[in-house]
């Protein structure tokens, strides 16, 4: 079956993510119609969703999310940014502690747009809205996949709110359900495999308040971000600008207790982290809403890659596929990453067998390098377990010193952007010029 305009009839997406609604815009290109289904009553306004428990949590789109999401809907950045979004260089507007050093300020040129993730879904949900074969169904809960032949999805079984059961055909089903993702479930009841699962234990918590007016202080930058400083320190926060000139304050740690319940407490565990900036920006600030509490306990990484035996049409993609630490701002960048892999093989698979397993192969791929960037951190943190990468001390000695040769090398800053940015590859980190910086005497080699 070849999947083009002409003879892919329906495909159907389960869950309105934004790695959802990212393959949908992919799938209006190739399917004479896409079916969205989501658990949650649709929002008529700016809202946080019910079955997105992080999303009054802080966000950030990295570039190369940036510039995927652009291509995919023209326009969008330059209308977030007339709406409310800020555009923030990397370097000089951002304040950012790291390892106990804070990162070298010069104009980088990378820039970002910064805003919350309610406002983001909005302008994405109102782009496809317009698209005419896209139909988006609300308060659907999907009980099971149908098999054809014992090889291929033909479709779903969902259930409405008030209770009715149907069944609803597909040439393609995309699982974008994020982390209550059920797929391993659904896989046994066909008589398939689970996949392998690969957790580590990090035990994270955001906690989370908006702020308007800030002190002084904070004029000469959009962002701070201190990040802890494993192993003394397991704490750390984040100031971010939103849209309407409001900030969002999120305290963060890693197997931290008790967490902050009330503004006293909020205000008790920013003066405890390491650098004094984000308290003194906050301290006689008054708060706009209560504290926002999200738990993250574990980075999980679903295998379908390696399935020998997997029914063609059924593509994983975003959180069902692989949760990364929130604190490196990748999944959402990650989920527009894996959609042009979904766009690229549509153009070019012969067969829903070639094209599911292609997919699975090369967003793998992706995942490696920031599921690797997260370990390499995470680890740092004693109670953190799990499989560990190979070379991991090395890797953990050596990423070290390019932090603190970002305190005072811009080469090294510049090129540490690229990576964290998902757009270049972290072997370019141990480049001759990068190196060179990196073992530079101006730095302390642990």
């Amino acid at each position: 079956m070849s999947l083009n305009r002409m003879e892919g009839k329906r495909a159907i997406v389960i869950g309105g993510s934004i790695a959802g609604k990212l393959s949908a815009r992919v799938l209006s290109d190739f399917f004479e119609e896409v079916i969205v289904l989501e658990k949650d009553q649709k929002n008529d306004s700016i809202a946080i969703r019910k079955g997105v428990p992080q999303g009054s949590q802080g966000h950030v789109l990295l570039k190369s999310g940036e510039e995927l999401l652009e291509e995919l809907f023209p326009g969008i950045i330059a209308e977030m940014v007339k709406e409310g979004s800020t555009v923030s260089d990397f370097s000089s507007d951002l304040v950012w502690f790291h390892h106990g050093c804070r990162k070298i300020s010069f104009d980088s040129g990378l820039s970002i747009i910064q805003q919350s993730r309610s406002f983001l879904e909005w302008h994405i949900q109102k782009r496809l809205e317009i698209i005419p074969n896209i139909d988006f169904r609300y308060g659907c809960t999907v009980k099971k996949l149908l098999l054809k032949d014992n090889k291929e999805i033909s479709g779903i079984t969902l259930e409405k709110h008030d209770g009715r059961q149907m069944n609803l055909s597909g040439d393609l089903v995309v699982d974008a359900s994020g982390a209550a993702s059920l797929t391993p479930k659904w896989l046994e009841e066909l008589g398939f495999k689970k996949p392998k699962k690969t957790e580590v234990k990090v035990d994270l918590f955001y906690a989370s308040m908006i702020f308007g007016k800030l002190a002084d202080a904070t004029a000469n930058w959009h962002s701070l971000l201190v990040y802890p400083n494993p192993p003394k320190q397991s704490r750390g926060g984040t100031i971010s600008p939103l849209e309407g000139n409001r900030h969002l304050v999120t305290l963060l740690g890693y197997g931290v207790e008790p967490l902050p319940n009330d503004h006293l407490s909020f205000l008790q565990y920013a003066k405890n982290l390491d650098q004094p900036d984000l308290y003194e920006a906050i301290k006689t600030a008054v708060p706009e809403s209560g504290i926002e509490i999200y738990r993250f306990p574990a980075l999980r990484r679903f295998h379908y890659d390696k399935l020998k035996q997997f029914p063609a049409g059924l593509l994983v993609i975003g959180d069902s596929f692989c949760r990364i630490d929130p604190v490196f701002a990748q999944g959402m960048s990650i989920a527009a990453m894996e959609a042009e892999v979904l766009r690229k093989l549509l153009k070019s698979s012969k067969t829903k067998e070639k094209l599911t397993k292609d997919f699975h192969r090369k967003i793998s791929k992706i995942i490696d390098i920031p599921w690797l960037i997260a370990l390499t951190e995470d680890f740092r943190f004693r109670h953190a377990t799990g499989e560990k990468p190979i070379g991991l001390s090395f890797l953990q000695r050596y990423v070290k010193n390019v932090v603190l040769a970002c305190s005072h090398n811009q080469t090294v800053y510049s090129q540490f952007m690229k990576v964290l940015h998902l757009k270049a590859h972290p072997v370019s980190l141990f480049n001759p010029a990068i190196l060179a910086g990196v073992l530079s005497s101006k730095n302390k080699i642990e």
